[in-house]
């Protein structure tokens, strides 16, 4: 696909990977639209300073993608502002790290509402726009591929958004609608910093064996994945061979070697449980 004057749609475009990746398509000549629930001044600068040419345009949309009537309506908007979208490229997401027992079904609903209804509320809001030849990405994660302690809920929710994508990719297919879904390991953005402080120390080194990427690494990997064909993109090779593993060994083996993992977390001093 190509970007220049091209219209890229990014949520979870006021921080982390959704951020980055619209910095890479204005430097690269796109039109980007920005959504999220907060988009602050110094965000839509950033984008607006990458911009290969002036003439390219970048607006800005405060959308709760968990809400269907709010992003429906800010991507109204958006396509009355640049035009309709060549890209969708959903990013936003939460997580809430706790083991089961100490996760509130209030906060199991919230990372579901988020992260899983919010995919196909943007998927939605998307397909009266889109036209033969445009694309719709949705963000999962490995925890969609290999789940484990303390992701209980946005494993579930990931794991959803990976399936709902691999049926949407068939559906719209004969239309001429490609659709994608991007499966990151950790990626250093303000969520992730935040969950660091929080999560179960088991999650924590759990995470460390999927690998963990900085933003900058982690989009260029991403925008030269979802540009392509591919329908799963995997960015870091540790990602890949976690990937791998997961699918090619047997479960029995799989969960030994994470069992073994987190017993050693948990005896550690003071570990988070």
């Amino acid at each position: 696909m190509r970007v220049d004057e091209r219209r890229f749609y990014v949520t979870g475009g006021g921080s982390g990977i959704g951020l980055r990746l619209a910095e890479l398509l204005a430097a690269r000549g796109a039109h980007v639209a920005l959504f999220d629930l907060r988009l602050d001044d110094d965000a839509l600068r950033r984008v607006e300073a990458a911009r290969a040419t002036r003439e390219r345009r970048v607006s800005r949309h405060l959308a709760d993608v968990a809400d269907s009537a709010s992003i429906a309506q800010a991507f109204r908007q958006a396509a009355e502002e640049i035009g309709p979208p060549d890209l969708v490229f959903n990013s936003a997401g939460i997580s809430c790290p706790r083991a089961f027992a100490d996760l509130s079904q209030e906060d199991f609903e919230r990372v579901l509402r988020v992260n899983l209804f919010g995919t196909r509320n943007v998927a939605a809001a998307a397909l009266p726009l889109l036209r033969p030849g445009s694309k719709l990405v949705f963000v999962a994660s490995m925890a969609a591929v290999a789940p484990g302690y303390g992701y209980t809920a946005y494993g579930t929710s990931k794991a959803g958004v990976l399936a709902f994508a691999e049926a949407l990719r068939s559906e719209l297919a004969p239309g001429g609608i490609d659709v994608a879904v991007v499966c990151p390991p950790e990626v250093a953005t303000p969520l992730v910093a935040w969950s660091r402080n929080v999560r179960p120390t088991p999650t924590e080194r759990l995470t460390r064996f999927a690998g963990s990427l900085g933003v900058d690494e982690a989009c260029d990997a991403i925008l030269a994945g979802i540009l392509g064909r591919r329908f799963l993109v995997i960015p870091g090779r540790r990602a890949k061979l976690a990937y791998l593993l997961s699918r090619s060994l047997p479960k029995r083996v799989t969960h030994a070697i994470a069992d073994r993992i987190v017993s050693r977390a948990l005896a550690e001093p003071g570990a988070r449980r």
